[in-house]
């Protein structure tokens, strides 16, 4: 609440004030103060808080109408005043008290107080001010009268009650909407939205005094201002510093979430996020200090007035650029802007450059929260719109990524079972390899024991054939000739084939297309060279190779030399030379 020194106004040519005088209270009562004549009031006179914080003044209201008027008279400053006048159909005077320290009445206005003028008549009207509040006001103080009829005063009011319905219900039907959709899907532009919308409400509200009527108003600090003005810091002033941080702590989140400037454009995101965090501790500490009862003054709103405007600046700059860089959903985003913005940047300017105060008849605070409201909501609509699109466009890339997915999965089910078919071949195939393995292993052993065999029997029969041969030496003549025939009949055993077929048997079933292979590189080998190249083939030592052909070790390396240098073949590689 503020008033402004200096003037008289007059809101009507009909009725007006024609003067005002100031005298003291010093406990006088208001019969004496009707009566003493003594008592001297000085015409237009101010308020000196240094000599009196208790006042009388003495209005002297014309009427030039032929009717009676009632009439809301109020007088500034409006701490506690009791208004006084002549009531011509009772006979007697009425009193009506008004102001921020009265009792809580229930009123919008608290200042105004109600009187009838007289028709054709001057009407004295006398005002007890109480400016108790004020001590800490060291200059004197002019007091403002404003006279109303209650015709135009409820025309007034009328228009404040039909504006201030009209734009809660507006809010409040866009707020219920955009509550049910942040319900449901809990998006944080909706969130960021919705606070907005809340500041909205109780800056209109407050703007519009009615606060007045729904909470008693409990002053907290009182301030001057360079112009003059007095400024209460009251219930109301909590209430608009409060709304106006929502609103614009709403409007910044919302702006950095809708564009996400934190990561399309990181400068402007910074100032916004910091140029906030700086205006809300601004406005904690003129909350704090006010309601602490101590006034910071008239700098602080200053500054925040100037605050408020670098912030609107910045999110209508972000909008802009946004917009240039084709960023998601910014030309709808942009519209939305412009015009709250310019609704909502006035409100300041005006505060800077005209009166600290907006009338609650001044319709820029409903057009400024309205349009913001109405915009917000079409650049919402437009964003989930911009998001159905985008979301479509994504179900297409999942449905392609489940079909790719889905196709991935069968080739590796195909791969799986690929593996498994090997994986048995290869089970097979060791199974098989096994089997085999164990033949060789069966035939190695009967070649070796078939070889073995031979070996021991030419051996027996070679050790037989040399004891014959001594006894023949030693016994008769008659006997030479029998000794021979069995004699014979050893050599002969000595080279019997069935033995080497035996073997040659075994040593194919261990060494498959040995022979064939052999005879395919070198023709020219004879039976008795194959038969040889065998034996070193398999690793037998040179004396159990002169046993099987019954010879004599040397005749074995000789043998096996000719035979290498026939195959051209070195004499000392594989199969190695054993003599043991």
């Amino acid at each position: 609440m503020a008033w402004l020194v200096g003037q008289l106004p007059g809101s009507d040519s009909t009725v007006r004030v024609a003067s005002y005088a100031v005298l003291p209270d010093a406990g006088y009562t208001f019969a004496r103060i009707r009566t003493d004549t003594s008592l001297t009031f000085v015409e237009d006179d101010s308020l000196r808080l240094a000599r009196a914080t208790r006042y009388w003044l003495r209005i002297r209201v014309v009427n030039t109408a032929h009717y009676d008027a009632l009439c809301i008279l109020t007088v500034q400053p409006a701490v506690h005043t009791t208004l006084y006048y002549f009531d011509a159909n009772s006979g007697r005077w009425l009193s009506y008290q008004s102001g921020i320290d009265v009792p809580y009445t229930g009123r919008r206005n608290r200042a105004d107080g109600a009187m009838v003028a007289e028709g054709r008549a001057e009407t004295i009207v006398y005002v007890n001010t109480d400016v108790h509040l004020l001590r800490q006001v060291s200059n004197a103080l002019k007091p403002q009268i404003r006279l109303e009829k209650y015709a135009q005063v409820n025309r007034e009011e009328q228009f404040i009650r039909i504006t201030w319905v009209a734009a809660l219900s507006v809010l409040g039907l866009f707020f219920l909407n955009n509550l049910i959709i942040y319900a449901n899907f809990r998006d944080k532009i909706v969130r960021y939205y919705l606070l907005a919308q809340v500041g909205g409400i109780v800056y209109i509200t407050n703007v519009k005094q009615f606060f007045y009527i729904l909470l008693p108003s409990q002053v907290f600090s009182v301030s001057t201002y360079p112009d003059g003005s007095i400024h209460y810091f009251d219930v109301c002033d909590l209430f608009q510093h409060v709304s106006i941080a929502l609103i614009l702590y709403g409007l910044v989140q919302l702006t950095r979430v809708y564009l996400q400037t934190s990561g399309t454009l990181p400068r402007i995101d910074t100032f916004l996020k910091y140029g906030l965090y700086a205006y809300l501790l601004l406005t904690a500490a003129v909350l704090t200090t006010n309601t602490a009862g101590i006034s910071p003054g008239y700098y602080t709103v200053h500054d925040q007035n100037i605050h408020a405007l670098l912030l609107m600046g910045g999110i209508l700059y972000a909008s802009v650029v946004g917009y240039r860089r084709n960023l998601s959903a910014a030309a709808p985003f942009l519209l939305a802007n412009s015009l709250p913005l310019v609704f909502m940047s006035m409100i300041p300017l005006f505060h800077l450059f005209f009166s600290q105060y907006t009338t609650p008849e001044a319709l820029m605070p409903d057009l400024a929260v309205v349009s913001q409201a109405l915009a917000f909501s079409i650049a919402l609509v437009a964003r989930t719109k911009y998001m159905q699109t985008e979301l479509a466009a994504r179900t297409g890339m999942t449905q392609k990524l489940e079909f790719d997915m889905r196709e991935i999965e069968l080739r590796h089910q195909l791969a799986e079972l690929k593996n498994q078919t090997m994986m048995a071949d290869i089970w097979h195939e060791k199974t098989r390899n096994e089997l085999l393995q164990e033949r060789l292993d069966v035939n190695q052993r009967e070649l070796a024991s078939t070889t073995m065999y031979i070996v021991q029997k030419n051996e027996l029969l070679a050790s037989l054939r040399a004891q014959l041969t001594r006894l023949n030496k030693q016994n008769p003549p008659g006997w030479h000739q029998e000794l021979k025939g069995i004699e014979s009949i050893l050599r002969s055993n000595l080279y019997l084939d069935a033995d080497w077929g035996k073997f040659r048997v075994h040593f194919e079933q261990v060494h498959p297309n040995f022979f064939e292979d052999l005879r395919a590189r070198h023709p020219s080998l004879t039976k008795y060279e194959i038969r040889l190249y065998a034996y070193f083939h398999i690793n037998l030592s040179t004396k159990e190779i002169a046993a099987l052909l019954n010879i004599d070790p040397a005749s074995v390396r000789r043998a096996k030399t000719r035979l290498y240098k026939k195959m051209a073949l070195p004499v000392s590689g594989n199969p190695p030379d054993r003599t043991d």
